[in-house]
């Protein structure tokens, strides 16, 4: 009976550690990029804005309870669309250090597409399409740009991914 009662409590112990381990390797960061289909993006106006610039943030939610991918990087290969057209804008990183966010359920990541506010207002796009911040290789997404919002001048700057 002693090692009867002795065998089920190592067992529960085992059986517990499992479970613990389990539930640390379900929240551990993912290696694996994350592909179009991981992640909802959305676009608004950043109410918070640096002297002289206005930005909009990129906001990167996870697709499903079950996702945990990995976002490296700035946003890639920005085309802003209106009417149908691509605008004549260009964009590039702003030089920030990269540093790799973990997405999944209810960590969200967020970055920034920067413009001077005193530039001379260009168009307002319906949409803007970009690769992921998915490290080499990224995948393409279009979300919709928020309506009435302008684009300033011919360039804009796009901040890394972060939490």
């Amino acid at each position: 009976m002693k090692r009867t009662g002795t065998a089920m409590i190592v067992g529960g112990l085992v059986a517990g550690g499992l479970l613990v381990a389990a539930g640390a390797a379900n929240a551990m960061p993912s290696d694996t990029p994350c592909g179009a289909s991981d992640v909802h993006v959305t676009v608004a106006r950043d109410p918070a804005n640096a002297a002289g610039h206005e930005a909009y943030v990129l906001t990167y939610t996870a697709a499903s309870p079950t996702t945990n991918c990995k976002l490296e990087g700035a946003p890639t290969a920005l085309t802003f669309i209106a009417g149908g057209r691509r605008l004549p804008v260009t964009a590039t990183a702003d030089g920030s250090e990269s540093v790799p966010v973990n997405l999944r359920e209810g960590h969200p990541a967020g970055s920034r597409i920067v413009q001077r506010s005193a530039a001379t207002p260009s168009a307002a796009p319906a949409f803007v399409s970009f690769d992921l911040p998915t490290g080499p290789y990224g995948q393409p997404v279009s979300v919709e740009w928020p309506a009435g919002s302008v684009l300033k001048g011919d360039s804009v700057q796009v901040t890394p991914v972060g939490n």
